[in-house]
């Protein structure tokens, strides 16, 4: 389904119903894709800079995503400054300070993810194993708390003040309009915002394998001459 076609199927409507059909099998509407796009966007660029510098496949990838993530960031929800308020007052009674670490950021995100996802009721087997698949990215189960578990699999977690360093359940951002989401995918043109966060969960998977298999470094095995000549059809 086409930005456009989107729109006009829920027309009258401020807001896109959560979870509802997108057009395109096995991707539902996301309720809350801004933070979520951010959180994975910031997260792939940690994990980029990890890479050689002069590695071609990093240049690149940091590029695309930091314009994706400016785009992503100049579009803000009604009610942001309010939410900025509530959101500080609440970590600093996580006591969360210092600078924030992207993968504890986006644990914070998945959790408020899950949260959406345990306030759906359905029948549907499809939008069931949708929601299944899409908390299983986050590392979590349905309807099941789990933020101690969550925690530890942070490696470097942002610098707390207390005992525990329990990923907390922070305000969720307000949803953008439907015109404001219709508005970034006009800017990043790739499609619906859910597919663009579905290439940026993608992304953020290739660029672990790319750190594991060390693809930088020389062969193992030097190839022949002439291995990646093209064959050429000779008279």
């Amino acid at each position: 389904m086409l930005p456009t076609l989107r729109l006009f199927a829920q027309v009258g409507t401020q807001r896109l119903a959560p979870f509802s059909t997108t057009g395109i099998t096995g991707i539902l509407t996301h309720p809350n894709p801004r933070p979520a796009l951010i959180a994975v966007y910031n997260h792939t660029l940690s994990l980029l800079s990890r890479l050689p510098q002069h590695s071609v496949y990093r240049q690149s990838t940091e590029n695309l995503t930091k314009q994706r993530l400016a785009i992503v960031e100049s579009v803000k929800p009604e009610g942001w400054a309010e939410y900025q308020v509530a959101l500080k007052s609440q970590r600093q009674a996580n006591s969360i300070q210092g600078t924030k670490d992207t993968e504890f950021e986006l644990k914070v995100v998945g959790k408020q993810f899950l949260g959406m996802v345990n306030r759906v009721t359905t029948d549907s087997s499809t939008v069931r194993a949708f929601l299944d698949r899409e908390v299983g990215r986050w590392g979590l189960s349905p309807a099941v708390d789990t933020s101690d578990a969550y925690a530890r699999d942070v490696d470097a977690p942002v610098e707390q003040k207390g005992p525990s360093p329990e990923v907390p359940l922070l305000p969720e951002e307000p949803p953008l309009y439907a015109e404001q989401v219709a508005e970034l995918e006009g800017k990043i043109g790739a499609g619906l915002i859910e597919e663009v966060l579905e290439q940026g969960w993608n992304e953020l998977n290739l660029v672990k394998e790319m750190e594991e298999a060390k693809v930088w470094e020389p062969l193992e095995v030097q190839p022949e001459e002439g291995q990646w000549v093209g064959f050429e059809r000779t008279p």
